[in-house]
């Protein structure tokens, strides 16, 4: 892989985290009209394949699409039930135990060591030393992030911790097997990821759902959920996972909740921590050793002093 393809990976990686920290925003200020969690992410993978497919449709590439469904729709119903109903519905079942914050620490802690176990497995490499370092450097970023929170967690209920590690589970098993099974980048496979979502979380939809349409205002708030996080996050996301190992695109958008803050500060006036701010710096360093350890390792490797033997 050449350095500009690296680079590029991590800023797809990143502007993913980014279009990710908008998701809890637009998801508050369209719950705040009444829609149950499930609805929203039911509506916002339904809008995302509709708008889709329509410009496939209008491009004339509904062809290349259904041939792509056609190839990989076993490998598509895996990764989209582990990124769309393992991930979004555990997460939103956690909600209705735990405080939103706590269920977002366990959530990607849980996605980040599922990422690095499963991808050492399904590569059949052994996990190195500084892959290790950066992982428990990312957990303490992650505590220090949700520090005020987390202290809570030893009086959450099971009920509610249980989901959220699923759900972290889910995504990281879905951001390893995505890179496995090589499934690619773009619209078309974004589309195909977003219509099996969407299957499988109608039935939770029909059973939770207290409201089944939107208003146009919590509409227009759906539209740019589906637009900004769901459509341009998981391109990105998808685009990442090309170009780099699945540990890293997931080490680096463990920033997520640090875009999160950010836009909390400068849209919802929320303010900032130190602590926060050095969770922020601790995930930034992980991602620095993670991608650049192995040069560490080399160089302490061809350093070392050849013994003599008698």
């Amino acid at each position: 892989m050449t350095k500009k393809s690296r680079y590029l990976g991590y800023m797809f990686a990143t502007l993913a985290a980014t279009f990710n920290g908008m998701v809890g925003i637009f998801s508050v200020k369209i719950m705040d009209y009444g829609l149950h969690p499930i609805t929203v992410v039911f509506y916002k993978c339904l809008i995302g394949t509709s708008v889709i497919t329509t410009w496939l449709i209008i491009s004339r590439k509904i062809g290349k699409w259904i041939e792509y469904l056609k190839d990989n729709y076993a490998k598509i119903g895996i990764c989209a039930f582990c990124g769309f109903f393992m991930a979004c519905y555990f997460e939103t079942l956690s909600y209705n135990h735990l405080k939103v914050p706590v269920a977002v620490f366990l959530l990607l802690g849980s996605s980040l060591i599922t990422t690095f176990v499963l991808s050492s497995l399904l590569n059949k490499q052994k996990i190195k030393n500084y892959q290790i370092l950066s992982c428990i450097i990312a957990l303490l970023g992650l505590w220090l992030i949700f520090e005020t929170c987390v202290i809570h967690i030893n009086q959450a209920s099971l009920l509610g911790i249980l989901p959220a590690i699923l759900a972290g589970i889910g995504y990281g098993t879905f951001l390893s097997l995505s890179s496995k099974f090589e499934l690619g980048s773009g619209l078309i496979v974004l589309n195909s990821l977003l219509l099996f979502g969407a299957l499988y979380l109608f039935t939770p939809f029909l059973c939770l759902s207290f409201q089944m349409l939107p208003s146009m205002q919590s509409f227009l708030l759906l539209l740019a959920l589906t637009l900004l996080p769901t459509i341009g996050g998981l391109w990105c996301t998808m685009r990442a996972l090309v170009l780099l190992k699945s540990e890293t695109v997931q080490l680096v958008e463990l920033s997520e909740p640090l875009f999160a803050l950010i836009f909390a500060y400068l849209i919802l006036q929320q303010q900032l921590t130190y602590l926060q701010l050095a969770g922020g710096m601790c995930i930034i360093i992980s991602i620095y050793i993670n991608s650049f350890g192995w040069k560490i390792s080399i160089l302490n490797t061809s350093i070392k002093t050849p013994t003599i033997s008698a």
